[in-house]
């Protein structure tokens, strides 16, 4: 199993008084190689499950373990952060050096790894993200999309086995989230690399194998986009939508013309809609 949450709690302390339960209670399991889509509204604790993840926070109860290894464990927790790669909101956060290959040999050099694996990686990672070409270049000129390839790619060097992107795409155009979302498909079934994709934007969550909804640190629904897009009415009561494409067919439902539920990409609705003409 490539993640195991029993159980786990996490709570900020506001003051010495006053704390708050980001995380309530959750018990989670996810199988390696699957691509899983995890949404919530602001505050839904998202991000510190994220943090989770890798060490970065550490469980107030309960237990997280990553390939079996407790990130309660000092001894594992090295080793934890290898495996789990974490890419953030903002690119611009992610650079480190002005040229784009030393950018990315960062992470090798710090771990020990010899030069001329280093250079494999570099042009192994660059190559995964279709920014090869780029790797003499500078990337405070680049658009969001690219710097947030190359925070991938970056990631990629030190060959995680979980990609985790935490609101990766929340900062990008249309496009640059394009190209960020099929790099993560790719990868996950190129590579067998786990891809764990927290996002806002429900529309992304549609090619993932497993959407989970967290609603105030506890898990609301976890199944496929299809069946959890479903759930219209009880989506809407915790503040999250559909994708244009759900909130249509429910729409043409409304008005007698029934295409079906689960429907969830734009192909499937229009096949239903060509069908009943």
């Amino acid at each position: 199993m490539a993640v195991e949450l029993d159980h786990v709690t996490y709570s900020y302390n506001v003051n010495d008084a006053y704390r708050v339960d980001a995380i309530k209670d959750l018990s989670l399991h996810i199988e390696e190689g699957t691509f899983v889509a995890l949404v919530g509204h602001n505050g839904s604790g998202k991000s510190t499950l994220a943090k989770l993840l890798n060490g970065l926070l550490l469980p107030t109860s309960g237990e997280v373990k990553i390939f079996g290894n407790s990130t309660l464990d000092v001894d594992k927790i090295y080793d934890i952060r290898k495996s789990v790669g974490m890419v953030f909101q903002n690119p611009d956060n992610q650079m480190i050096a002005s040229i784009v290959e030393d950018d990315i040999a960062f992470g090798p050099e710090n771990l020990g790894i010899e030069r001329s694996e280093i250079e494999r990686r570099v042009e192994w990672a660059l190559s995964k993200v279709g920014m090869l070409d780029y790797r003499k270049n500078t990337p405070f000129k680049m658009s969001g999309g690219q710097k947030q390839r190359l925070a991938i790619a970056g990631v990629l060097a030190i060959l995680p086995k979980i990609l985790v992107l935490d609101e990766s795409t929340a900062m990008l155009d249309p496009k640059g989230r394009s190209e960020v979302l099929k790099v993560a498909h790719e990868l996950n079934k190129q590579d067998g690399i786990t891809v764990i994709h927290i996002t806002h934007f429900m529309e992304e969550a549609l090619n993932a194998d497993r959407l989970i909804v967290l609603d105030n640190g506890k898990i609301a629904f976890d199944d496929t986009p299809e069946e959890v897009f479903k759930r219209y009415d009880e989506l809407k009561a915790i503040k999250l939508t559909v994708p244009w494409e759900t909130q249509l067919a429910i729409s043409l439902k409304k008005v007698g013309i029934d295409v079906g539920e689960g429907i969830v990409k734009d192909e499937e609705l229009t096949d239903r809609i060509c069908q009943l003409l």
